[in-house]
């Protein structure tokens, strides 16, 4: 197997870097030579569980400068960046070559556009990387992945990319991967967006039961899109069943759905939101794929979803500057619920 990772940023690092331990051929398309070129003076720098890596790997500076003929693509670059790579990509699929979208958000159908639906193979990932202040990639927390087609059907090419991917995390094929990606996308549009725009970290939203009524309003919103595309929301993680969360309005069901959403929390309680990340450095989030997933098909099946609509426009304001990231864009939700 010829695998090419696209996209050296924290995932894609913690995956390449795994991958070429584990003696696969893997290479690397990253952004510019010149983070290309100190991949391949330095090796690919990543940890795992406190244990640090410094693999040699050959790393290239664009997609089009790659020799090509490779089975898989994991395409691991930010949802906002996938456009032009997976473009460039195509000529260098081998004949039954599939490209694997790993973007968080809902990305496949966009990607299925380019290169046909029978290219794109949709994954789930449940565990989490983030990049250091020196550069390199760490993986910040374990979980399995999920592949699937888009049309769910049982496909001969899953069988090797599953034991590509199991060398990384448990993996697994599954028919309804749209539904597992919209489950995931639910999870972020309320942790990573909410991060994103207040500044606090995760343990900081969870332990406020102001917060975590946009959390559920998120979520109240986002059944009723999927509602209307006739998607079942699986449990996330195992941990929470979206359907519970928004059914039942006496005193036991609002205790419950809290304390599952700070049990949920708990884990993730010093992570700081990727979007926020992306702020912070003065880049664009993956809001579009995310929230802005949702409004796009609310207003295609005539649904109206307020508190994600501001959601994406206050985090597109904080992008073009007209914003600051903080708690009192939190509080302009609130009001809208009331």
């Amino acid at each position: 197997m010829k695998v090419l990772v696209i996209g050296s940023g924290a995932i894609g690092s913690v995956t390449a870097g795994i991958l070429a331990t584990n003696d696969f051929d893997v290479e690397v398309a990253c952004k510019n030579k010149g983070i290309a070129q100190k991949i391949n003076n330095e090796g690919l720098r990543f940890n795992i569980r406190k244990r640090h890596f410094n693999t040699p790997i050959k790393a290239y500076g664009s997609v089009e400068s790659t020799p090509g003929n490779y089975n898989y693509v994991l395409l691991a670059t930010k949802s906002f960046d996938m456009v032009k790579p997976t473009r460039e990509v195509m000529q260098k699929l081998s004949p039954d070559g599939l490209i694997v979208s790993m973007q968080d958000g809902f990305c496949e159908e966009e990607l299925s556009l380019i290169a046909g639906s029978d290219r794109i193979v949709g994954a789930m990932i449940g565990w989490g990387a983030t990049l250091n202040p020196d550069g390199s990639a760490i993986m910040t927390s374990g979980g399995d992945m999920m592949i699937g087609k888009l049309n769910g059907k049982d496909d001969h090419r899953l069988d090797n990319l599953q034991y590509l991917l199991g060398s990384i995390a448990g993996t697994s094929v599954v028919a309804n991967i749209n539904e597992h990606i919209f489950s995931k996308l639910v999870v972020n549009s309320c942790v990573t967006t909410l991060g994103a725009i207040s500044g606090l970290r995760i343990g900081s939203l969870i332990t406020n039961a102001d917060l975590r009524n946009i959390f559920l309003k998120i979520v109240e919103e986002a059944i009723e899109v999927a509602n209307a595309l006739k998607i079942n929301i699986p449990e996330y993680s195992n941990q929470i069943n979206f359907y519970n969360l928004i059914s039942g309005n006496s005193l036991y069901h609002r205790v419950l759905k809290h304390l599952t959403i700070r049990i949920f929390g708990i884990k993730y309680r010093n992570v700081k939101s990727s979007g926020l990340q992306s702020l912070e450095r003065g880049e664009y989030t993956e809001i579009d794929h995310l929230n802005g997933f949702l409004v796009k098909k609310a207003k295609e099946t005539g649904i109206d979803i307020p508190v994600n609509e501001q959601l994406v426009k206050m985090v597109h304001e904080i992008e073009n500057g007209k914003r600051e990231i903080g708690c009192k864009n939190l509080d302009e939700i609130l009001l809208t619920m009331q």
